[in-house]
Formats: structure tokens, C-alpha cells, sequence
């Protein structure tokens, strides 16, 4: 389980509220973090009722904690210069790199256009929903059977912008990328 502290996107959390399967995420980290800015992009209308309501149950048991950030804090001066400074970055991506940079812990985004350059640029660790999904696998909790359904599932639901171009299952991801993203990650 991870122990640090874990900032998650509306991206990277969303495939596992689309299709139901928080459980990996409750077994995997102690608790996750997401910026009110990406709270407010899952709880926005034209978000489907169950994701919301997936969210809304998760916070409820205290596992997603939502995290603000005051004005003038180092927090948000960190945001705004992100803003500035890479200005094709989504508030929620910078939101996240900022708590993270500021607080310590994992960056939770499948944005790699978004965030690549940055996590490069200061050595931050990041994780995507594949990259999790291996995680599970490692861990024993889902089988490469289930995690290809669970996969298909994300697909069908509208989640293939958030996995890997040109993987067509968790299995092709787990055997031909997983290697290289753990040491693009760091977390090897």
C-alpha cells in the first residue's frame, strides 16, 4: 500500500469512478488526495450521476480528501506560476502539481502532454491509471483476465483517451510498457 501521499486529476480518478472500481484504489493507497479544483471538474454538470456519486461515497469514508488552496499560500503562488509557465497545462493537472511539489507525494494523471515536461523538469513522481493497474496486479488483487475487462470497461466507457495510444488491453500494456513506465516514474 502507498503510505505517501497520492494527488489525483479528474482524468486519473474518473476511469476508476466510470467503471466502479474504487476498490483497487482503497486497497492500493491509504488515502487520496484531490485538489477542490478537481473536485469541482468531477462534480460539474454533465458528469454522469454515478461517477459523481462514486465520488461523493468515497469522500464520505474519508478516503478522498479534498484539498483547497488559500490565496497568497505557497501552494497557490506554485499554481499560478505553473499557469504561467506552461500555459497549455489544465487548472487540475496544475493544481495537483503544485499540492504535490509543495506537500511531497505522487503526482495521479494520465495528462502525460500536460504534465511530461514538468515532472521531468523537477523530478516529481508520477503514476497512471495503467501504471496502477499493474500495481494491482503485482499486489494480487485482480488477475490480467480481470484487469483486460476492467480495461475494455474504461474503453466502453469513454476512458481511451486515458490509457496508453495503440494498447488495446492491460495485458499488452503490462507486457510491452509497464518496464519503461516504471523507470519514466520513478518508482522502480
Amino acid at each position: 500500500m502507498f503510505e505517501t501521499a497520492v494527488f489525483y486529476d479528474s482524468d486519473c480518478l474518473s476511469c476508476f469512478l466510470a467503471v466502479r472500481e474504487c476498490g483497487i484504489l482503497q486497497k492500493l493507497f491509504s488515502k487520496i488526495i484531490v485538489p477542490a479544483v478537481v473536485a469541482h471538474e468531477i462534480l460539474k454538470k454533465g458528469t454522469p450521476q454515478h461517477i459523481k456519486d462514486n465520488f461523493n461515497d468515497l469522500v464520505k469514508l474519508d478516503f478522498v480528501e479534498v484539498r483547497g488552496m488559500e490565496v497568497g499560500s505557497s501552494e497557490h503562488e506554485l499554481f499560478n506560476d505553473i499557469k504561467r509557465d506552461y500555459e497549455f497545462m489544465g487548472d487540475g493537472e496544475a493544481a495537483v502539481i503544485a499540492l504535490t511539489q509543495e506537500n511531497g507525494g505522487v503526482i495521479a494523471s494520465n495528462n502525460l502532454r500536460d504534465v511530461k515536461d514538468y515532472v521531468e523538469d523537477y523530478d516529481l513522481n508520477l503514476i497512471t491509471t495503467a501504471f496502477i493497474l499493474a500495481i494491482a496486479y503485482e499486489n494480487h488483487l485482480k488477475t490480467k483476465e480481470e484487469l483486460d475487462k476492467i480495461w475494455k470497461d474504461m474503453i466502453n466507457n469513454g476512458r481511451k483517451r486515458s490509457l496508453p495510444r495503440n494498447v488495446n488491453s492491460f495485458t499488452q500494456y503490462y507486457d510491452e510498457l509497464y518496464l519503461d513506465d516504471m523507470l519514466f516514474m520513478g518508482l522502480n
